[in-house]
């Protein structure tokens, strides 16, 4: 083997155990480095799921007035109505919302008693709060996308708004469909002077609005009153007097205007309309909108003399 030859192998065998030596070292490390994860990985999850090493949840932030608007929304309007409709229906949301949580909370600073509200007292305060998990897995995620954005689009657009009566809150009941005229506050009291009765045109064509059921009764009630929507008042069942609304919760009837009659097949109850009829038809509200009113004409057609005000 000439010198060169051996130069050059032996040049080889340097080089080749650098090379073995570099791969060695690359081995120690990543040997290492997976050790480190593997006695660590636990210590990284808990820190990716509650954000600190001490295992604590971090509480998420709380959501805001408008995210609960937002999740209680769906299950009071159909998201399928005008958005002009939705935009009403936001505003009475976050007004009722507000008031209950000046309520329950004892709070009687506006903005204070919005930042009080919490997901887990909505319930006890009279709210059903829908979750987007829950809205998507109700509509799919296709669908989820487009009612979401038609949501938020209402709540953004009438951000912060309420309607107040004297500076405070109003109570802004709502029904489905009206019996073709909604119903004074005065059976509520002299506080309800605002909810005047109105007609609701448009409320005959909804499908709900007549419906025929049989009750087991042994004699026909007599209706003793009714008010100008055409709601009954009183009446008396046998020799008993009692309410139309409560006559209505007993043989769960859709509205308490109703027509009773004898029959073969017992007592025919014809109502009219879907709810107690009192403020805001929302079957009536959709048709307003698709006429091309706009959300605050709809609410100050259905609440006189209120005032929009952003609380914030």
């Amino acid at each position: 083997m000439s010198e060169r030859e051996v130069c050059f192998t032996n040049e080889n065998v340097y080089f080749f155990r650098l090379f073995i030596k570099y791969k060695m070292r690359e081995k120690i490390k990543t040997g290492i480095s997976i050790f480190i994860i593997v006695i660590l990985l636990p210590y990284v999850a808990v820190v990716f799921r509650t954000g600190n090493m001490r295992g604590q949840e971090k509480r998420a932030a709380d959501p805001g007035i408008e995210d609960y608007v937002a999740g209680i929304l769906p299950g009071q309007m159909p998201v399928s109505y005008q958005e002009e409709a939705l935009k009403a229906q936001a505003v009475i949301i976050r007004t009722n919302l507000l008031k209950a949580g000046m309520e329950f909370y004892h709070i009687n600073d506006l903005q204070a008693a919005a930042e009080a509200i919490r997901m887990t007292d909505l319930k006890a305060m009279g709210f059903h709060y829908t979750s987007p998990e829950d809205l998507e897995k109700l509509w799919g995620y296709e669908q989820w996308k487009e009612n979401e954005e038609k949501l938020w689009e209402a709540v953004r657009s009438t951000e912060g708004q309420i309607l107040t009566v004297e500076g405070l809150p109003a109570e802004l009941p709502f029904h489905a469909v009206s019996a073709g005229r909604t119903r004074s506050g005065e059976i509520l009291g002299e506080g309800y002077a605002y909810l005047e009765s109105v007609e609701c045109p448009g409320d005959v064509e909804s499908a709900d609005y007549l419906n025929i059921q049989f009750l087991t009764l042994s004699q026909l009630p007599e209706i003793i009153s009714r008010d100008e929507g055409g709601y009954v008042t009183e009446l008396r069942v046998g020799e008993e007097t009692m309410a139309g609304e409560e006559f209505r919760s007993r043989f769960c009837l859709n509205s308490s205007s109703f027509t009773l009659d004898e029959t073969e097949e017992g007592i025919r109850a014809v109502t009219k309309g879907l709810g107690h009829g009192l403020g805001l038809s929302l079957y009536q509200a959709n048709c307003f909108a698709a006429e091309g009113q706009s959300y605050l004409e709809i609410l100050r057609y259905f609440y006189k003399n209120v005032e929009c005000i952003s609380f914030h």
